[in-house]
């Protein structure tokens, strides 16, 4: 049933203009939402490289120097930017989804899928990635990360699907996705497991 509601959320059939890809840090926004965009043959943007870019500093940096509210901001302020431009593919950062109105700002052409991942799996890829990424160097990162995961979940089931990620390649992730873009066809998976997890995936 939980299957079949999601489906229904799904914008009409050739009005997505834009894709914007929701998940925690690791679940593959920006690996996905690369190659999605040469399937499509879409833009892509990295909301975090962009801001990074205007900034001349690091995302870390700006959240030191400026603090977490003025980066959300600029979040924000990107995203009423977009918000009017078809053919995008999104990939904001993992924090995004926590002013859950932005959905609204982008609009019922845009398709909100969200990359699951399980706590386990966030774990592993944060430690073999050469980012400098949050709770890298914590003593206990699963326990941040699973508390994190728990509090966000809510908010990252707002998005249209749910694709995971786990054990799956970059491509067959992008192709999954580039289905329901081109054909709406029902090929989602269900939600599945607690919270505690990140969904369920392991």
């Amino acid at each position: 049933m939980e299957n079949a509601a999601v489906q229904d959320s799904l914008p009409p059939a050739l009005l997505i203009e834009r894709v914007v890809l929701l998940g925690y840090m690791t679940s593959g926004k920006s690996s996905v939402g690369k190659a999605l965009a040469r399937r499509l043959e879409w833009e892509f943007l990295d909301f975090d490289v962009e801001i990074e870019h205007r900034e001349g500093r690091s995302v870390k940096a700006v959240i030191g120097e400026a603090g977490e509210d003025a980066f959300r901001e600029m979040e924000a302020a990107l995203t009423a930017e977009v918000a009017e431009r078809p053919g995008m593919v999104l990939a904001p950062g993992g924090g995004w989804i926590t002013r859950p109105e932005q959905l609204d700002v982008l609009g019922s052409r845009t398709l909100s899928v969200w990359l699951r991942v399980s706590v386990d799996e966030t774990v592993r890829r944060l430690r073999r990635d050469d980012i400098d990424r949050p709770f890298r160097d914590h003593p206990d990162p699963r326990s941040m990360i699973a508390g994190m995961l728990a509090e966000r979940e809510p908010l990252y089931r707002l998005a249209d699907v749910s694709v995971p990620t786990e054990g799956r390649s970059v491509q067959d992730v992008a192709f999954e996705i580039e289905t329901l873009v081109r054909t709406r066809r029902a090929v989602l998976r269900p939600f599945n497991g607690g919270a505690g997890n990140g969904g369920g995936d392991g």
